[in-house]
This record gives C-alpha cells, sequence and structure tokens, in this order.
C-alpha cells in the first residue's frame, strides 16, 4: 500500500485558494501603485521646481546679475546671497544661474561657483525652453526645472536651474508608499474575512459534505437508481427533468409514451399533484398513488417534493416523481379526462387576456406606438418643440438624449438653451467618440451656463454640423465675456473656472481635442459674451442613414 493522500477539506481549501488570489492581486496593486506613486511624486516635484525656476527667471535680480558687464562670480555676491536665502525658504536643494556659456553664478557649494554646469542638460534652456530633466549633478541625481533668462528685447542672457535630489524626494515616496501599505493590508484583512465566510457558505450549501462523501453518494444513487423497477424522474424548482432512470425510459416506452429526456419541463405533473391531498400533511410527504400523464399516457405514482439547504423561504427546490405502468391507472382515465379539460378551460379563460397582452407588446415590437406616443406628447411641455430638430437630426442616441437632457437643465436655470444642427450627425462608430464628446459638449455649456449668470435674458447656443468626417461645435452666449489675459490663461492647466471669472476652464477641453488632433478656438468680448469653436473628429457608424 502506498503512503496515505492528504485530504484538504473543500472548506479550507476554498478558502486558501480565495485568499491566495486576493494576496496576489493585493501584491500586483502593490506594485503597480508604487511605480505609479514614484512617478507621481517625481512629475509634481519637477512642476514645482520647473514653475520656481521660470518665476525666478523673470525676477529683476537675476536679469541684472546676467546682464552686468562682466559678470560677476563670486560667492559673495548679493545674487548668491538672495538664491540662497530663497532656496532654504523654498526647501530645494540648489538654486543655479547660470550664463549663456553654462557658467555658474551661484550653487549651493559656493566653491562651485564660476565653474561649468554638470549633468549636459541645460543647452534647450539656454535656447530658450522651459523645461523638467533628471540628470547626476555635482549633488548627485536630481529633478531639475530650467527656465531661460530674457532682456527685455527677447533676447536669452542665461537660465535659471532648480532642483531637488532623489535623496529628498526618498522620504516622500516612502510615506505615500506607507499609506498605501495600510490601506491594502486593510483590504487583505477583509479579503481574508471574506475567504473565511465564503468557505463556510460553501461549506453549509454543501451540508458539510466533502467532495469525496458527493462522489461516493452519487455513485449509490446511480446503482440503486439502476437496480430499481419502478420509473424515477427528478424534478427542479422549475420543474425540469434532472435525472430520470433507466426503468422509467423503458415504462414510457412500453407504454407508447413520448420519451422523455433531460431539461423537459414537466409542470403539468406538479400540476396534477397539487390537486391530490398528501397522505399525510407536511411539505416532505409524498402524494401516493395519484394519477399522472407522463408523454402523453396514464401511469399510477408518487409525487414527493425534495427539501434541503438550498430551499429558500419555504419553497421547494424540487421534487421526485415515481411511477409503475399498471391496469389500476385505466380506471382513473375519466378522472385524468376531467383534469385536462379542466386545463384546457383555465386556459380558454386566459386567452383573451394573453392575446391582448401581446397585441400590445407586438404594437411595441413593430413600433406602432402612436397612441402611447400621443399621451406622452400631452405630458410634454410645449416649449420642447425646439428640440425636435436636434432629436431628428442627431442620430447619435447618446448625444441627443445628452442635449434634451441639458435643455432641461439649462430651463431650471432660467437659461434659453438654443439646439441647432446644420447637418445629419450619423452615429458613431466608437464609443469612446461619444464618451469624449459627452464631456467636451458638457463643459462648454456648463462654461456657458456660468458665463450667463446674472444676465437679464441669458442665452446659450449650440450648434452642430458635421462634415468630411469632422464634428464641428460652436457654443455662443450673451454672458460677461472675456479680455485677452483671461481667454490665455483659460487654456492653461492649474486655471480655476471656479473664481471669479465664471465660464472659463477650457484646458480639460482642450486636452481632450488635442489627443484626437481636434481644434479649439475662443473669441470673447468683455461684456459681449463668448464664442467657442471646436472640431472633433468623428468617424460615422455603419449605419448612416
Amino acid at each position: 500500500m502506498g503512503p496515505a493522500r492528504v485530504r484538504i477539506r473543500l472548506g479550507s481549501l476554498t478558502a486558501i485558494l480565495a485568499f491566495a488570489m486576493i494576496a496576489a492581486s493585493l501584491a500586483l496593486a502593490w506594485w503597480l501603485f508604487s511605480s505609479q506613486i514614484s512617478a507621481t511624486v517625481q512629475r509634481i516635484q519637477g512642476e514645482r521646481v520647473e514653475n520656481i525656476a521660470m518665476v525666478l527667471a523673470d525676477t529683476q535680480e537675476v536679469r541684472t546679475a546676467l546682464g552686468a558687464e562682466p559678470i560677476v562670480y563670486s560667492a559673495h555676491s548679493p545674487l548668491q546671497r538672495h538664491i540662497d536665502t530663497l532656496r532654504a525658504a523654498l526647501g530645494v536643494d540648489f538654486i543655479v544661474v547660470i550664463d549663456p556659456g553654462s557658467m555658474r553664478l551661484t550653487h549651493a557649494d559656493s566653491t562651485r561657483i564660476g565653474h561649468h554646469f554638470r549633468g549636459d542638460d541645460e543647452h534647450r534652456a539656454l535656447a530658450g525652453a522651459h523645461y523638467v530633466s533628471v540628470a547626476e549633478g555635482t549633488l548627485g541625481v536630481s529633478v531639475r526645472g530650467f527656465a531661460p533668462v530674457h532682456t527685455a528685447g527677447g533676447e536669452v542672457i542665461g537660465a535659471v536651474s532648480v532642483g531637488v535630489t532623489q535623496s529628498r524626494l526618498a522620504p516622500l515616496r516612502a510615506e505615500s508608499r506607507k499609506t498605501l501599505l495600510l490601506w491594502l493590508a486593510a483590504v487583505l484583512l477583509l479579503g481574508g474575512g471574506g475567504s473565511a465566510w465564503l468557505a463556510a457558505r460553501i461549506k453549509h450549501r454543501l451540508m458539510g459534505m466533502e467532495p469525496d462523501d458527493i462522489a461516493r453518494l452519487v455513485a449509490e444513487r446511480r446503482a440503486m437508481l439502476d437496480a430499481m423497477h419502478e420509473g424515477v424522474i427528478a424534478l427542479d424548482d422549475t420543474h425540469r427533468v434532472t435525472l430520470i432512470n433507466p426503468a422509467a425510459q423503458a415504462l414510457l416506452a412500453s407504454a407508447g409514451a413520448a420519451p422523455i429526456g433531460l431539461g423537459d419541463q414537466l409542470t403539468g405533473v406538479a400540476a396534477q399533484a397539487a390537486d391530490v391531498k398528501p397522505n399525510r400533511p407536511g411539505p416532505a410527504h409524498p402524494q401516493t398513488d395519484i394519477a399522472l400523464n407522463l408523454g402523453g399516457r396514464p401511469f399510477l405514482g408518487s409525487y414527493r417534493r425534495m427539501t434541503g439547504a438550498s430551499a429558500t423561504e419555504g419553497a421547494a427546490p424540487g421534487a421526485v416523481i415515481t411511477f409503475r405502468d399498471t391496469r389500476a391507472v385505466q380506471a382513473l382515465a375519466e378522472e385524468l379526462t376531467g383534469v385536462r379539460r379542466y386545463a384546457q378551460a383555465l386556459r380558454a379563460a386566459t386567452h383573451e387576456f394573453k392575446n391582448k397582452l401581446h397585441v400590445m407588446l407586438g404594437l411595441t415590437q413593430i413600433g406602432e406606438t402612436d397612441a402611447l406616443e400621443a399621451y406622452l406628447r400631452d405630458l410634454v411641455d410645449h416649449r420642447d418643440a425646439v428640440s425636435a430638430s436636434i432629436v431628428e437630426q442627431l442620430r447619435e442616441p447618446v448625444l441627443a438624449g445628452f442635449l434634451l437632457a441639458k435643455q432641461s437643465e439649462a430651463r431650471e436655470q432660467g437659461i434659453a438653451l438654443v439646439l441647432s444642427a446644420d447637418t445629419v450627425v450619423p452615429a458613431a462608430e466608437r464609443s469612446a467618440d461619444v464618451h469624449a464628446l459627452v464631456s467636451i459638449i458638457g463643459n462648454l455649456l456648463e462654461n456657458a451656463f456660468e458665463a450667463v449668470a446674472g444676465c437679464q435674458a441669458p442665452t446659450v447656443d449650440l450648434q452642430m454640423a458635421f462634415d468630411g468626417g469632422i464634428l464641428s461645435l460652436t457654443v455662443q452666449d450673451n454672458g460677461i465675456g472675456m479680455d485677452e489675459a483671461t481667454i490665455d490663461n483659460s487654456l492653461r492647466q492649474g486655471f480655476s473656472s471656479k473664481g471669479d471669472q465664471r465660464g472659463v476652464g477650457l484646458h480639460l477641453v482642450s486636452q481632450q481635442l488635442d489627443a484626437v488632433g481636434g481644434r479649439l478656438a475662443l473669441y470673447s468680448t468683455p461684456g459681449q459674451g463668448t464664442l467657442v469653436e471646436a472640431e472633433y473628429p468623428y468617424t460615422a457608424g455603419s449605419d448612416c442613414s
């Protein structure tokens, strides 16, 4: 005999596998989020040092030092003292001002003033660009922000580099990872509890049996059913056949009954059994020696409802029918015929009602909904009539529904929203285009609604046109308008639309259009409203009729 096989209980195995899957998923999440945290920390610090460099490059002190003749390279210069104060206050590791020849005017280590800049990443700044770079310098690997220094005439006379070393970023990454680890640990604990609960539920549903026990019971049941001379049919809770033994098939065949197979529904048998009072009270007791019609032939048998852990709210999970072919069945033929006629009478009584339901369903399916449409039209405000044209012209249902919803929102705010389409706009081939257009149009309309707030007759006009694969959008309002400076800022990241100026903040729209090669134009005059024009590459679906 070989060594005894170690058997792991099903509940334990289920809990272990579920917990292992959760742990593996969390480990993958840790790796992904940890990488994302590092990239995010570096990106945020890069934007920060770049902004500081741009501000310093625009200061008079830096311009004066780079414009001096000759340029002073000294650890005791006023610029070096000023930069040292700023570096400590801003919490950065270095602020370096360099001349056009990449020679340092300032440095955190004063002994390096007058030496060539290290890292070889300053050339674009000296050419007039501002950017973020990661390179190794005298203080180690650092995240650097560069900005050019211009004269009043626009000539580049040097650059400013502000940076933080990777050693300064390490604590920030560690703190973020610590927070992430705590959350993942909490999720792991919840997952462990869920795994234990799942294992307990599985064990309960299996009545405490293990897979080997279930396999043995199945084998025993098969052997007993094959050995029985009576026909046995098992039904589920929907009265479909889940089991039929060889004796049942033989009895049906010998009586000339229609064959019954797995999956066949025997609702009529349940109805026949329901009309017979059980021999003993109680849901588990069988109705014995009752007339059953199986496959169109009468048999004498028993009907027993099953009970078990899968029953809910008192409903039986199924039933077992046992039957035999006997001459006694003939005596019950008339009674069975009466039962069938009663069932037919019930079906006739409900036939008219079902026909009405079928007519209503059929009219709905073929689109004949004039009566329903007339009723609904009485409930719709006549002001929605202006939306009919946009619904007819706009064949993309998601966009049409969205615009109608925005029109209702505008009415609630007392704003006249005019929707029009110069051409038919077909349905989109890609759902991504629909999602993007909902975001773009939604942002443009929200900005317009904010711009007209407080106006005497607030009006927003949205026009759409589709031509040559381009969907053109025009949003015009009669709001407060914007000056040139506000227009420029509205396209910049970080400009808030929640401040004093309302109806601006188009950075998100600009990004979405840039991502697909679209175009955005903005025209506005203070006190006279704003006009926004957008072009979105739009792929029409195959059904463009």
